[in-house]
Parts: structure tokens; C-alpha cells; sequence
């Protein structure tokens, strides 16, 4: 058997996880039509959960403002964000903000595969935009020049 492949000999395997890629990518297509299994929690947790994220966000927002003239405002700061990461924690806990926080963490992955474009080819492209636009403000400012010179001249002006 060949470095790479799985399975019995004398029966042909997929190459590294090939299945499980396929499989993979199959639930992140039924995931993004919907068609992946709701969670498993009752919906009046889901709610109370997120009524109870949402309660504690307010109340953070709320003491931030009311302790301003009692505390500095680094210190509010970090209360704040710290309330907020409490109550994205607990959003967490229901299937809606599961759902959420998958959808952030895959669009993060995505985002990694980024190819970003290089110094140069973002001058070049800038370069580009500015001569067009330049070229294009010409062409209008032409076009404008010639229907005022013959605005003026119906008009006998």
C-alpha cells in the first residue's frame, strides 16, 4: 500500500480524507440552506438565554453611564467589555448564538484564505483609479463645456 492512502489492500482508497472533506463540505452546504438539525434545546431556554444576554448587555451600558462621574474611565471600560463578554458567553449558549459564533469562526477561516494583494499591485491599481477618474472628470467637464457653449448660443447669450 502506498504512503497516503487508507483502506485494505487491493481496494482503491480516497487520497488523504477525502470523504471527510466531502463530507465536511456537504454539511456546510445543508447548514447554509437550512437544512441542518436545530438545536437541541427547548425554545423557551433559547429565549430566556438570550433575554438574559441581552438583560445583562443593558445593564452594562447602563452602570458605564451611571458610574461616570464615580469611577475613571478605563476602569468603566474594562467592566464593560467585561460585561459584554459575559453576555456573548451566555448568547453562546443558545442555538441561535451558536449559530452565530460558528457563522464568525467559519467566516474568520475564509477570510484567512484571503490572497491579498501585494505594495505594488495596490499602487498600481490606486494608480489606475486615479488616472481614470481623472480622464472620465475630463471627459464630463468637456461634455458640460459644449452643452452650456450651445445652452448659450440658443438661448443667444
Amino acid at each position: 500500500m502506498r504512503p497516503g492512502r487508507t483502506g485494505t489492500p487491493g481496494r482503491q482508497a480516497a487520497p488523504y480524507g477525502h470523504g471527510t472533506q466531502e463530507r465536511a463540505a456537504r454539511a456546510t452546504r445543508d447548514k447554509m440552506k437550512g437544512k441542518a438539525e436545530t438545536g437541541n434545546k427547548p425554545q423557551f431556554i433559547n429565549t430566556l438565554l438570550l433575554a438574559l444576554a441581552t438583560a445583562l448587555l443593558i445593564a452594562g451600558v447602563g452602570a458605564y453611564y451611571w458610574f461616570q462621574d464615580l469611577m475613571i474611565t478605563p476602569v468603566r471600560v474594562v467592566g464593560l467589555i467585561a460585561v459584554a463578554g459575559i453576555a456573548s458567553f451566555i448568547a453562546a449558549q443558545a442555538d441561535s448564538g451558536a449559530a452565530f459564533f460558528r457563522f464568525l469562526k467559519e467566516a474568520d477561516i475564509e477570510r484567512r484564505k484571503v490572497v491579498w494583494p501585494t505594495h505594488q499591485e495596490t499602487l498600481q491599481t490606486a494608480l489606475m483609479v486615479i488616472i481614470v477618474t481623472i480622464l472620465i472628470s475630463l471627459f464630463l467637464a468637456g461634455i458640460d463645456w459644449l452643452l452650456g457653449a450651445a445652452v448659450r448660443a440658443l438661448v443667444g447669450g
